[in-house]
């Protein structure tokens, strides 16, 4: 090969020398910013976009590439173009717009010949991403709908929690006599046996004594005791424990 062939421009040299967008992102990355993770891999090299689904815009790329100097230009060109475009805007993007922004004069490529073809990996890498986007914009969506759920649940279960431990012991006792009232003392009177709330500690801790048949009954620790727990838990509050006085 001559030397005219095995010139490279200076921009390709300065791109070289100065690579920054090298490396990965991760879903986790993505949660955070409440943004899509779109990765697209072709032969060598590999990308990955941060993509903010309100506006389809790449708000950061990065990329890594093993197939030498030239695969590492070409990624890091194209992930510095490609930042703050659309993803549409992105995926028009051509190989030649790739290798034109490499050269020191418009008409002089920014490798040698023999160098062009891996080009070709632009538009390979940019047809993944335009097949990707709507599968990857999905599930960051869906992320934020659970995510969003969650904290409301978790808000929902703090003011539940306020509201609960914010009562005196007298009206703790009232709202869980109703409850018995409603969902269980039917079930313990038909069978010959009440239930007496003896104690509250702690907004959490329910002291109570069988009654009638409920005093000899083996299921009085077992089933009962776990029914009637997790129904006072339900309408109640989910931290209450009852301990049965023996």
């Amino acid at each position: 090969m001559s030397v005219a062939e095995e010139k490279f421009s200076a921009k390709f040299e300065e791109t070289a020398s100065g690579i920054k967008h090298r490396g990965a992102y991760y879903q986790e990355d993505a949660g955070e910013k409440g943004m899509a993770l779109l990765e697209a891999k072709f032969k060598d090299t590999k990308l990955y976009w941060l993509v903010d689904v309100k506006e389809d815009r790449i708000f950061s790329a990065r990329f890594f590439a093993y197939g030498g100097k030239v695969s590492l230009v070409i990624g890091e060109t194209l992930c510095t173009m490609v930042e703050g475009l659309t993803v549409e805007e992105a995926c028009s993007l051509l190989k030649t717009d790739v290798e034109a922004r490499l050269r020191d004069e418009s008409e002089a490529p920014s490798v040698p010949e023999s160098k062009l073809k891996a080009f070709d990996t632009v538009e390979e890498l940019l047809k993944i991403v335009k097949e990707q986007y709507p599968s990857a914009k999905g599930v960051a969506i869906a992320s934020a709908s659970i995510d969003k759920t969650d904290f409301q649940s978790t808000t929902e279960l703090n003011l539940v929690a306020q509201a609960w431990l914010g009562l005196t012991k007298e009206e703790q006792k009232e709202q869980i006599e109703i409850v018995l009232d409603e969902h269980i003392r039917p079930a313990l009177m038909n069978d010959g046996g009440n239930v007496q709330v003896l104690d509250v500690t702690d907004g959490e801790k329910i002291l109570v004594q069988y009654q009638g048949a409920c005093g000899s009954c083996g299921s009085s620790l077992g089933a009962t005791l776990s029914f009637m727990e997790s129904t006072l838990r339900k309408h109640i509050y989910n931290e209450l424990n009852v301990v049965p006085q023996m």
